[in-house]
């Protein structure tokens, strides 16, 4: 295995389980102490906000109210620590009450604390006054209701030592408590700090719905995509689905955007987009290579997640949770699946090195499952940080859609190369037009001319020689020829054509000699004096003229073929423009008009007086 295989794999793994970890230690410093916090031991003074972690007062199965601590229940008081969860021993029972006194506080200005996650219905007291009610606190099940939102809440104390105390109900988690930090600081600070943290992490979901909405645009509007690349739909809402996510996890910006949304419909919706995102991305894996998910294991996958999603949609909060645990282990075997699944096909791949989708769908299948790593803890409350997730989910969908453009890319030069070999087939298909009669007229004075003048069949010969020469030079992949190219082409057609007619033939050139190095399709004039000739000279006893004229006007070069032949009727003119099969005149005439039109979205005019002459022109702009 090449050094630098090893070397990525080792960084993705490292990556992998050491950045998800960090938020476990980057936590905010503890300052909390059986129950006491004294101001003056922390740097309140100088950053006028502090997280309220550390050791909290708890007593499991109880809702005390701030009265009863006067009388004396402190006595039968645990130890927990905040932020973090409590598991109780009897399911039925999910009450606790916490308590912390706050000593030392300013009482010369407005102070306030911001209370992000507690589960899952809770309220705050402060001396004695309740400043926060999110849901019913309840020892009774039936009567309790999930409400958890995050708060600001502001007052000004009147005295040094404020008591704290939190009365907390949760039926509907395994794990319930204060699972993020509780802040208290100024006023100011406080409104900043959250405000910060809100676009942060606004920002961050702006991309990733940016992301998503533009590719759903791309694969509704380009056909080719649409019917080819399946791919690009499932990255965008997999883009989407992310984002809502995020949008119902840390700050819970969602609220700032729907302040009516109801806690279990919140619920809900981070639920169902945690679940829809994981589709995606199975859709993602499979169809960037099917050797990453068999068949089987991916309709198993969808059909299992999408039975859930169900369940989520037409049940209960208490009830789909209750199945949570087995989705989540789910969840991790399929992200981490797919993960070694792709870095095994990583390292049994040969040609890595051009192999540039392996490499960044590692990159993003290993951020994606960092993201998923961190939202693990921060759901089990072993952090309450929430950023590295946010920035490794960013990451994969920056990394995804660089591959996509990418692909898009090398597609794009993939149909410029058929494009091109179309082109030269048409070319094929042109010179194909050139009349076997041509051949054999051509063949037949040639062998006259050697029993009457050897020297004169020689030249014609040498003419013929010359343009099919010529006519058959587009196989060097040429696409575009000078006009002097070109008229040397004609001007071999025009010899062998005067041997034929004689003096009937009168030919006649008005070129601007500045406009024989510039670029014109091949075979593009030939074709039009040799329909002139056949269908407009021949056909006239006394023959005709033929004026061949290019002329360079402003950015344009004009070109024009005029003889003085039968003219051709009104009627048949928008026939010989769009012929699809052999007419009267050929399909030279529609194949060069729609070359026109493809390479220079213009076409021919055609104009004729029956029995006097006819003028086909067409213009070709330079720059």
């Amino acid at each position: 295995m090449k050094l630098s295989k090893i070397l990525f794999l080792l960084l993705g793994f490292a990556s992998l389980f050491i950045l998800p970890f960090i938020s476990l230690y980057n936590d905010p410093p503890s300052f909390a102490s059986q129950g006491r916090l004294n101001l003056h031991e922390t740097p309140f003074a100088s950053k006028k906000l502090i997280p309220l972690d550390g050791n909290w007062e708890f007593y499991e199965g109880e809702l005390y109210e701030p009265d009863e601590f006067k009388n004396g229940v402190t006595g039968s008081a645990k130890f927990i620590h905040v932020p973090g969860t409590w598991t109780s021993e009897d399911e039925e029972e999910g009450i606790g009450t916490y308590r912390l006194v706050i000593q030392n506080v300013p009482t010369d200005q407005v102070l306030g604390m911001k209370k992000q996650n507690i589960r899952s219905a809770s309220k705050i007291f402060i001396n004695g006054k309740l400043v926060s009610e999110e849901g019913i606190v309840s020892k009774e099940h039936t009567v309790y209701k999930e409400g958890n939102f995050p708060k600001l809440i502001f007052f000004q104390p009147d005295t040094e030592q404020l008591e704290v105390v939190i009365q907390v109900s949760d039926f509907s988690f395994n794990s319930a408590g204060i699972t993020n930090s509780i802040y208290f600081g100024e006023q100011d600070s406080l409104v900043s700090d959250s405000f910060q943290k809100v676009i942060s992490e606004l920002v961050i979901i702006t991309v990733l719905l940016t992301i998503g909405m533009l590719y759903i645009f791309l694969y509704l509007f380009v056909e080719r995509y649409r019917k080819k690349e399946f791919f690009i739909l499932s990255f965008a809402l997999s883009c989407i689905f992310f984002a809502f996510i995020n949008l119902c996890l840390s700050e819970r910006t969602i609220l700032y955007l729907m302040p009516s949304l109801s806690f279990e419909m919140m619920f809900k919706i981070k639920d169902v987009s945690i679940f829809l995102a994981t589709i995606s991305l199975i859709l993602i894996v499979s169809q960037i290579d099917k050797r990453f998910l068999s068949d089987r294991l991916r309709n198993l996958l969808i059909f299992t997640y999408s039975l859930y999603v169900l369940v989520i949609l037409f049940t209960s909060l208490n009830f789909y949770h209750s199945f949570a645990p087995v989705f989540i282990v789910l969840n991790c075997f399929t992200y981490f699946y797919s993960m070694i699944k792709i870095m095994y096909l990583y390292i049994k791949e040969r040609n890595i090195s051009s192999n540039y989708h392996h490499h960044i769908l590692l990159f993003s299948i290993l951020n994606i499952n960092i993201y998923n790593i961190n939202l693990l803890l921060y759901s089990f409350g072993l952090t309450t940080k929430l950023q590295i997730g946010f920035l490794n989910v960013l990451f994969y969908a920056i990394a995804l859609a660089i591959y996509l453009t990418i692909r898009v890319n090398q597609s794009y030069k993939r149909n410029e190369y058929l494009t091109h070999e179309l082109d030269v087939t048409e070319q094929a298909f042109l010179v194909a037009q050139i009349k076997p009669h041509f051949f054999f007229n051509t063949l037949t004075s040639v062998m006259s001319l050697c029993y009457t003048d050897s020297k004169k069949a020689a030249q014609l010969l040498a003419h013929f020689s010359n343009f099919l020469r010529q006519s058959f030079e587009f196989n060097s992949r040429d696409m575009f020829v000078t006009v002097e190219k070109e008229m040397k082409l004609l001007h071999s057609y025009i010899a062998i054509e005067q041997e034929r007619f004689g003096e009937n033939l009168h030919m006649e050139y008005d070129i601007d000699s500045d406009a024989l190095a510039e670029s014109i399709l091949p075979l593009s004039i030939q074709p039009l004096v040799e329909n002139a000739i056949n269908h407009g000279i021949y056909p006239k006893e006394d023959g005709g003229v033929i004026k061949v004229s290019i002329h360079k006007e402003s950015s344009n070069l004009m070109i024009s073929v005029f003889d003085t032949g039968i003219g051709i009727p009104a009627e048949q003119i928008p026939a010989l423009l769009n012929a699809n099969r052999r007419t009267e005149r050929g399909i030279g005439i529609a194949n060069i008009n729609k070359r026109l039109a493809k390479y220079y979205r213009t076409q021919l005019s055609i104009e004729s007086e029956q029995g006097l002459w006819t003028k086909v022109t067409f213009e070709i702009p330079l720059d």
